[in-house]
């Protein structure tokens, strides 16, 4: 492949990544007003308690996946 394109393909992730964590705030800032509105202020232990076992969680999966990419990708060379 060339320089160029190689750059391009870049440009066009980096732009995506973008448009990702600026879809995601508004997604966040959404979900956080509904949240307050449905279930109000004297429920935010509970939802931090839950926030924290779910993002263990996530982050436990992705951990996982990654080290399975990693060996595939020991065995292969």
């Amino acid at each position: 492949m060339s320089h160029g394109f190689e750059y391009m393909k870049l440009v066009r992730i980096i732009v995506g990544e973008i448009l990702l964590l600026g879809a995601s705030i508004l997604i966040f800032r959404s979900v956080w007003t509904l949240l307050d509105q449905y279930l109000g202020a004297s429920n935010l232990w509970p939802m931090l308690i839950i926030g924290i076992v779910v993002t263990i969680a996530g982050l436990i999966i992705i951990n996982h996946e990654v080290e399975c990419q990693m060996n595939e990708m020991k065995k292969h060379s």
